[in-house]
């Protein structure tokens, strides 16, 4: 390129680091922290909004206890303790519910994190940076499942407080692990929910179908045994069935070093499958919108 004065000039070139290396991961790793980031300041931004999601789990938790304790006549059910062992139907449910919202972690904050920035009008600039493109999500998984966690804890305290728990502080390791392993899986579902973004814009139409599906299909309120034999079998595509079921084993019951290795090695298989399914499909509908040049397309 030649100024004005007829002298040439070379742009200045910005080495791209590519492949697998420690400085990209490290480059990565900074870039899902920096999306965090950016969410929890947009949640600070808003904070009645914010107060309102922090406090949602506790407000959706109530009407299941309630119906429970009204149509059982109390706390304990003895056709609960048939089914699964246990008749505390405040704690059965509750350990229940924890998952509630990390479904909606992966449906809906993880699956709508590239329309979000459509939404705010930045996403080609984001997808023309040496970012990887799971970065953005991966980064809206952190912030979501951090504040979920909040609005968990807090749960926590106020059904402890007004109902009491029935938990076995034994069963809290056993618990965090297959916790951890569930998430994992969740979150290789809530990359492939997030690829269908990409390929419908309004994707919200089946993340809803999606997310109803996994509801009925994990027992959070009711024993997987009340189902048709049909949707007990559909419930082992999902890690939230066995991680449920290893959970109220580990606080509520007695279990053994057998159950343990069962429940981690389902959820550990589910992990597997579920991630490298998510990613697959996400580069795949990547490189078909970029194809077809409809990334920017509302």
């Amino acid at each position: 390129m030649k100024e004005a004065g007829g002298e040439a000039r070379e742009h200045r070139k910005i080495p791209c680091p590519s492949g697998f290396t420690l400085a990209n991961l490290k480059a990565e790793l900074r870039a899902i922290w920096e999306c965090n980031m950016k969410d929890w300041k947009i949640d600070f931004a808003y904070p009645i909004r914010f107060l309102r999601t922090t406090i949602d789990p506790i407000i959706f938790l109530f009407p299941f206890l309630i119906f429970g304790l009204v149509i059982v006549g109390g706390r304990y059910s003895e056709s609960l303790e048939q089914l699964v062992g246990t008749g505390d139907i405040v704690t059965y449910v509750f350990v229940g519910y924890i998952i509630m919202g990390f479904i909606g972690t992966a449906v809906y904050a993880m699956g709508f994190s590239i329309r979000r920035e459509q939404w705010y009008g930045t996403l080609e600039s984001i997808y023309v940076t040496p970012t990887g493109r799971l970065s953005l999500v991966l980064g809206m998984a952190l912030h979501s499942t951090l504040h979920q966690s909040i609005g968990t804890f807090l749960e926590l305290i106020v059904i402890y407080t007004v109902f009491g728990l029935g938990l076995q502080i034994q069963g809290i390791l056993p618990t965090l692990i297959t916790f951890a392993l569930m998430m994992f899986a969740l979150y290789g579902f809530g990359i492939f929910v997030s690829a269908l973004g990409l390929l419908l814009k309004e994707g919200w139409i089946v993340a809803e179908g999606l997310h109803s599906i996994m509801m009925i299909l994990s027992p959070v309120a009711y024993p997987l045994i009340v189902l048709p034999n049909f949707a007990q079998k559909m419930s082992t595509m999902f890690p939230t069935a066995p991680a449920l079921e290893g959970m109220r084993s580990f606080l509520m019951k007695d279990y053994t070093l057998k159950t343990v290795g069962n429940v981690f090695l389902r959820l550990l298989a589910l992990d597997l499958a579920w991630i490298l399914f998510g990613i697959i499909i996400f580069y795949m509908t990547d490189r078909y919108i970029r194809e077809k040049g409809t990334l920017g397309k509302y």
